[in-house]
């Protein structure tokens, strides 16, 4: 069963509301926008906690886009678990709330590790039949690795749908994500300071929310403003109907990742992280596992495979080196690690 027609209507009726002329989203007749209704803080390039606020009328228009993306992948009779950030941060209020107005159960875990560690979060898809998960591929990858590790299959556990959030990801990497739990995969896009930027459509591509106004600096490809403010995140901004056959009349977002993870390319645009996923899960052998850093002017990249020989791994090792050389003009230090000592080597 899927979300109702009329509860559709319902959101996209309040939405329309908020953001039509004379509605109540947007500045008063004072100037201001309203009194804050929602607190968060962000990280800002060098390392330092930053307040944001949102106004309840902003707050609630987030809630609308979340509800309305969700309810194309979810059904009134899926359990799901939310294993995203809380703390000072506005994704896991806004998950809980979206995925409770969608009709779906929701069973609220966070990432802290603290009250639920992932093996208990492992127990709990098992013990309550748990059908979809939100949370970062990065967490859905180590979950399904953890799964392995206790003689389990991840592709034979109830969960069918992992909507992604919280970081940016290349469709390669998802859809190795997505085989590794024989789920279908998905993603939505947010900011630290906007909840909910881009939204996926029936063909995958995420398409910026029509409320928000979105520009890239430096032509196609550099840092993502949104409503006139930089993020500090890279993107691709492709116009209505390039890059998508959808029909959908909003630009096509591709999330790039942070500008402090990226490195000038040949051609003087920077090169991404995701960038560097793209070549990297072209190797059919490699686990959904990926970490990628920027030092000393190269990526440092990190993957994983299923008990690697060393001769294997020293072969693999280099041609995904060669891959990224070739592909983006740029150096990597590539290390490949066996499946059950991904923790060890990342640490």
């Amino acid at each position: 069963m899927t979300t109702t027609p009329s509860l559709t209507r319902h959101y996209e009726r309040f939405l329309d509301l908020l953001t039509r002329p004379g509605g109540t989203r947007g500045p008063g007749p004072d100037g201001r926008a309203g009194p804050p209704a929602r607190y968060g803080e962000r990280t800002d390039a060098q390392g330092s906690a930053r307040p944001v606020a949102l106004t309840r009328d902003d707050w609630i228009s987030h809630q609308i886009d979340l509800t309305l993306a969700l309810g194309r992948l979810l059904t009134e009779d899926d359990v799901v678990v939310s294993a995203v950030p809380y703390e000072l941060s506005f994704l896991g209020a806004g998950v809980d709330r979206a995925v409770e107005l969608t009709g779906a159960s929701v069973i609220s875990t966070g990432t802290s590790g603290t009250i639920c560690p992932l093996p208990r979060l492992l127990g709990l898809i098992e013990q309550y039949g748990v059908t979809a998960l939100v949370c970062s591929p990065r967490l859905a990858a180590r979950l399904a690795g953890l799964a392995v590790s206790l003689g389990k299959r991840p592709g034979d556990s109830t969960v069918r749908t992992i909507v992604c959030v919280g970081e940016p990801a290349s469709p390669e990497r998802l859809q190795r994500v997505g085989t590794a739990w024989a789920a279908r995969t998905a993603a939505v896009h947010s900011t630290s300071s906007t909840p909910v930027v881009a939204v996926p459509c029936e063909a995958g591509a995420l398409h910026v929310c029509e409320r928000l106004r979105a520009e890239v600096v430096g032509g196609t490809r550099g840092e993502l403003h949104i409503d006139g403010a930089p993020t500090g995140e890279l993107a691709e901004l492709r116009p209505a109907g390039e890059g998508c056959d959808c029909g959908a009349a909003t630009p096509v977002l591709v999330p790039l990742g942070s500008t402090a993870s990226a490195l000038p390319g040949p051609g003087g645009g920077p090169v991404t992280a995701v960038d560097v996923e793209r070549v990297v899960f072209q190797e059919p052998s490699l686990a959904p596992h990926f970490a990628c850093e920027v030092r000393d002017g190269a990526f440092r990249v990190t993957c994983a495979v299923n008990d690697p020989e060393p001769s294997a791994a020293d072969a693999l090792r280099e041609r995904l080196r060669s891959r990224i050389r070739d592909a983006l003009g740029a150096g990597a230090e590539v290390t490949i690690t066996a499946l059950e000592e991904w923790s060890t080597a990342r640490s």
